[in-house]
């Protein structure tokens, strides 16, 4: 499947069937229930290492079974689309138009006009608790990506975090509009000692939003 996908982005023949099936087999490749391709793992958002699942599955006697791509990438897609009727539909075939993915550093978002945006809802880096490269090596290379050219944000200083909160806060200042709101989630780090929730308020204030 990995092989069909690369070739079709390649020969740029992917369409919007093969984006779906792309989209639910990320989904789905490791996990804790049968709904997902791997045998019993960690959570969907941390693949472990090899040498570690090898570990887990002698620890608890598991092997791997067969599995039924095609009819797990079914079973999920009627989960997603359980509520999407024909309204839905045509909502979501509107917003399509002006809808816009982009990839880019946060402090810098040139494509989004200023005074623009209504709402801004965003997760960013704790520190350096969380190994999103290593977290995300199996759906990088399902997707033929190197976790480790791409660019993230790790700061293993409370001051080198605050100063890149502070570059993204001043971006998402200028592109929201009056009114609008930003929701912000972080959370305590170093075992509970470091609430980054109050490290972080002084540097949306100090860009001008209010909390």
């Amino acid at each position: 499947m990995k092989k069909y996908l690369l070739g079709r982005q390649a020969e740029a023949q992917l369409d919007p069937v093969d984006r779906w099936i792309w989209m639910a087999v990320l989904n789905r490749l490791t996990g804790h229930s049968r709904g997902f391709f791997s045998v019993y793992a960690m959570p969907p958002n941390q693949a472990v290492s090899v040498q570690r699942q090898r570990r887990l599955n002698e620890k608890q006697g598991l092997r791997p079974p067969r599995r039924h791509v095609a009819a797990l990438i079914a079973g999920k897609t009627g989960q997603l689309l359980s509520d999407c009727d024909d309204r839905t539909r045509q909502i979501l075939a509107g917003a399509k138009e002006r809808a816009r993915f982009l990839t880019s550093p946060a402090p810098a978002t040139p494509e989004t006009p200023a005074g623009s945006v209504a709402l801004i809802v965003t997760s960013p880096p704790f520190l350096d608790v969380v190994d999103y490269a290593g977290d995300n090596w199996l759906r990088c290379w399902f997707i033929g990506v190197d976790p480790q050219a791409v660019k993230l944000t790790v700061s293993r200083k409370l001051d080198d975090w605050q100063q890149a909160m502070s570059a993204a806060f001043r971006e998402l200042h200028r592109v929201l509009r009056p009114g609008g709101l930003v929701a912000f989630e972080v959370g305590e780090v170093r075992g509970g000692k470091m609430k980054l929730e109050e490290a972080v308020l002084p540097c949306g204030v100090a860009t001008g939003l209010r909390p």
